[in-house]
């Protein structure tokens, strides 16, 4: 018995194209955004650094804002071109620009690139927190709460963005 199988193998083919485009049209939008979003850090780094202050300020009474460092009871976190998120914001921006097929999806989205500019507020924030509760070693807890709210929240965020 021989089973033509060419329109299967021919499907397979497409969809295995499709996803190789649907990557290349996402890095290649990734990238645009990337360097666009690149000359705005400086802008960028006093916004993130005013909102992490205003909600670190809810938990750390003592906490105070100058320029781009703010001054905890025990510590002092500075915010950097690093601590942006341009590299996340970029990342959602270009999903949902490349994955998005209606009007809809586009405004659900851009909601969901709020969400991960404020996972990346939370981030800085419980870093402050935990750099003044253990000042004797700010890297591990930066390090910890990084990569810990990213690394969590980020593949959460993209999950429920995907299954709209």
């Amino acid at each position: 018995m021989v089973v033509d199988m060419s329109i299967d193998g021919e499907s397979d083919k497409k969809r295995i194209k499709g996803k190789i485009l649907f990557l290349i049209e996402f890095y290649a939008v990734f990238l645009i955004i990337y360097f666009v979003l690149m000359h705005f850090e400086e802008y960028l780094v006093g916004i993130v650094a005013y909102i992490s202050y205003i909600f670190t300020k809810l938990i750390i009474p003592d906490a105070i804002l100058v320029d781009n460092l703010i001054f905890l009871p025990n510590n002092t976190v500075e915010i950097v071109k690093e601590c942006t998120g341009r590299f996340l914001l970029s990342g959602f921006l270009a999903l949902v620009i490349v994955y998005s097929r209606d009007i809809k999806e586009y405004i659900i989205g851009l909601f969901f690139v709020v969400l991960a500019f404020f996972t990346n507020i939370l981030r800085i924030v419980l870093v402050c927190y935990l750099v003044n509760e253990h000042p004797q070693d700010p890297w591990t807890y930066h390090e910890l709460a990084g990569y810990g709210v990213i690394l969590t929240l980020v593949p959460i965020l993209v999950a429920l963005y995907l299954n709209i």
